[in-house]
């Protein structure tokens, strides 16, 4: 793997991990390209970049009150790139530090040559491809989160997890991947809840609430400018018309992409909204 440094900036991220495990996989007949690790500093800290291999790493609970719970956390990036720090790491730090176990998922993206600014261009100025080109990889990335709640579950014990406590959440393209998994889980890989953040469901093929009703926790801001309101209101309206549990915060203001953003705004409060509701699990 390499590094491209687009900005020059200390990150204090990365003695936080506790631990990195391989995800089990089927490599299928995706193209790979070597994956890059791209610093991009401030909020953003970095991305990852041509993901081929998927990984997870592991944050374990801490603090004065320890559950039994556990979060697993898919960065967003449009299924091209992560964004591994604000809607990651510092994800995971946040519920760790309250108890809860979080681990972070590098599931792959899509493979292509050039620089995920290029990507970038191309998703402004054609959709279409950026749709097509999700459409393509989703199946794999989320195939990777489902891989990734069978392992955990298998480690429960080893984690002092509760295997009937595992969360699945994910930040837009990664909020498509949560979605994705949560309607093709099997018993043996289904989310115990869910918290699709702003989760870009154009990709997502329309499914049913699944047999086991994973609580939902929802959020997304109405001036999203990516369209996203509408159908984050539409995953709250599926589940309680299903007798799930669900739980939906809409903030006026916050765009897209807020992830762990120190804003000002209401929207500003929506993890501390988030651990409240898991801790109430």
């Amino acid at each position: 793997m390499k590094t491209r440094y687009l900005a020059f900036l200390l990150i204090p991220f990365f003695s936080f991990t506790q631990k990195t495990v391989s995800v089990n996989h089927k490599k299928g007949n995706l193209k790979s390209y070597p994956e890059s690790k791209i610093i991009v500093g401030g909020s953003e800290g970095y991305y990852y970049d041509n993901v081929s291999e998927p990984q997870m790493d592991l944050y374990l609970a801490k603090g004065k009150a320890v559950t039994d719970k556990a979060m697993i956390i898919c960065p967003g990036g449009g299924l091209y790139f992560l964004s591994y720090v604000k809607e990651g790491i510092e994800v995971a730090k946040k519920l760790a530090s309250n108890g809860i176990t979080a681990i972070v998922l590098k599931y792959r993206t899509y493979p292509r040559e050039g620089s995920v600014y290029k990507w970038h261009k191309a998703f402004c100025c054609d959709s279409k491809m950026a749709i097509d080109s999700a459409k393509t990889i989703l199946p794999y990335s989320s195939k990777d989160a489902l891989s990734a709640i069978e392992m955990i579950r298998n480690k429960a014990k080893k984690y002092n997890i509760d295997p009937n406590k595992i969360g699945l959440m994910g930040f837009s393209a990664g909020g498509a991947v949560t979605m994705e998994a949560t309607y093709k889980s099997t018993p043996k890989n289904q989310p115990n809840f869910i918290a699709p953040i702003y989760p870009w469901m154009h990709i997502v093929e329309k499914q049913k609430v699944p047999q086991n009703k994973p609580a939902a926790f929802i959020s997304c801001a109405n001036d999203d400018p990516l369209r996203l309101a509408a159908p984050s209101v539409q995953i709250y309206n599926d589940w309680i018309s299903a007798n799930a549990k669900a739980e939906l915060h809409m903030f006026s203001q916050g765009g897209h992409g807020y992830g762990m953003n120190d804003l000002s705004i209401p929207v500003g409060k929506w993890s501390d909204l988030l651990v409240d509701w898991i801790l109430s699990l």
